[in-house]
């Protein structure tokens, strides 16, 4: 501890030295005052009458300035993150606000408001862009592998941009916060020494200089520092509270007995010139393990892709019931970061809430993760992590069972553990299966089927 605040305690300090030879050297008092002199005067401030009226005036100006421009900063941002139009006509917009000389809005605001207000529209347009780009670039930096995952497993686009793109953004989100209070808090201060509204640290300090109490007026200066560092504190203290996580678990029963099926007709997928799906036409039925096998590049993952509908079909069709839940064991990891290994495998299930511990549970014991359930996915090396996700798609329950090479980083002994260990599961959930894999499949429990592209 005393090892991280050693350092602020000795810059501190050094300061306090230099303030203390300057006044020695300068010496008037009435000019520099010394250190003993300006503690008294902090002291006899702090004590006065007039302090805390003065300085909760001029906080509760800077939380009204802030929460407004917040609250913009938000909704335009938000929008234009997820609209190319939006985001093309705010930004010139962004532009002129930031271009702005604060001398000019403070002279305009002169004009068009009360003493009092002033301080609130200057700090309201001064944290205003640098809200809103810091918003926007952390929602426009969320890794679509991640919404694209949160896509498949059904959440709606509230629940992705809540569970999805406001934790991933939240980092930066947060720095653009403190950056625009230590802006707008000197903007507000500003404003009140201009407007000199009745009551506020910026008025106050005007009326010490005007009587030229420079004692105080430092004094002023020094609490306007230490509300500033106050400020920074508490957005540090709020930027380490957990991301609130709570998933509402949808129960959707899996058609035990019911044959599920998949009927693909002249379908085609192009990505650009390249056809990687040229009029494919196939069947595949939950009575065995569809398992696909066929060179690097030649449309496994683009098929899983299209009957997941994350990729739209060029041509042809894709036929299964409407009510079909899907699943997907991605080739990648797919994990959320700020999200424990329990919490990233609940975030796919569709389960009743007590039977959802019992399944977790017994799932992380039969692939040897059990020690690692409160773990993040940056604690866990690439074959757990792969296992992590391919439970997440199991515990989902779903109707289709997708497995894009999902023994990816395993051990021999460990995919003949796995292979094993999933094919007993299909057997007892009986969802429809597709396997991409370059992986000899075997099992004694239920048919493998192959297919190639």
């Amino acid at each position: 501890m005393l090892r991280k605040i050693l350092p602020t305690l000795l810059a501190i300090l050094s300061l306090l030295i230099i303030w203390q030879l300057i006044s020695l050297w300068v010496g008037f008092p009435a000019i520099f005052p010394s250190l003993p002199d300006l503690f008294k005067n902090i002291a006899a401030l702090l004590t006065s009458d007039h302090f805390f009226s003065q300085l909760s005036a001029t906080v509760l100006r800077g939380l009204v300035g802030f929460g407004i421009s917040f609250i913009v900063a938000f909704v335009a941002a938000t929008t234009a993150a997820f609209s190319a139009f939006w985001k093309t006509f705010f930004q010139p917009v962004i532009v002129v606000i930031r271009s702005i000389p604060v001398i000019s809005l403070v002279l305009i605001a002169l004009l068009w408001f009360a003493p009092s207000n002033l301080p609130v529209f200057i700090a309201l347009l001064t944290m205003l862009p640098i809200l809103y780009q810091n918003i926007l670039s952390g929602l426009e930096q969320t890794d679509k592998r991640l919404v694209e995952m949160a896509t498949v497993f059904g959440k709606s686009k509230a629940e992705i941009f809540r569970l999805v793109h406001l934790p991933s953004a939240r980092k930066i989100i947060f720095a653009g916060v403190s950056t625009a209070m230590g802006f707008g808090w000197r903007a507000i201060i500003i404003g009140e020494v201009l407007a000199q509204p009745l009551q506020g640290i910026g008025t106050s300090m005007k009326q010490a200089q005007s009587y030229i109490n420079v004692s105080e007026l430092i004094a002023w200066t020094v609490v306007a520092i230490g509300v500033s560092y106050l400020f920074e504190f508490l957005i540090k203290g709020l930027e380490k509270l957990k991301t609130n996580t709570h998933l509402n678990i949808k129960y959707k029963k899996t058609q035990l007995f019911e044959i599920k099926e998949i009927k693909i007709t002249n379908l085609i997928k192009r990505f650009n010139n390249l056809h990687v799906l040229n009029s494919y036409n196939q069947s595949f039925k939950s009575t065995t393990i569809n398992c696909l096998k066929s060179p690097s590049g030649s449309g496994k993952t683009t098929l899983l892709r299209v009957i997941s509908g994350l990729e739209e079909a060029d041509g042809g069709s894709v036929k299964m019931k409407d009510n079909y839940s899907i699943a997907y064991s991605f080739q990648d990891v797919r994990l959320l970061p700020w999200l424990t290994v329990e919490e990233n495998i609940f975030f796919g299930m569709n389960a009743e809430k007590s039977e959802s511990h019992k399944l977790l549970f017994e799932l992380l014991e039969a692939f040897e993760l059990t020690y690692h359930a409160d773990k993040f996915p940056h604690e866990l090396s690439g074959g757990q992590q792969q296992r992590v996700g391919l439970i997440r798609a199991l515990a989902a329950q779903s109707d289709v069972l997708l497995l894009d090479e999902p023994l990816t980083g395993l051990d021999d002994e460990l995919k003949i553990k796995i292979i094993s260990l999933v094919s007993e599961w299909i057997v007892n959930h009986k969802p429809l299966v597709l396997w991409a894999t370059h992986e000899n499949i075997t099992s004694k429990n239920i048919e493998i089927k192959e297919f190639s592209l």
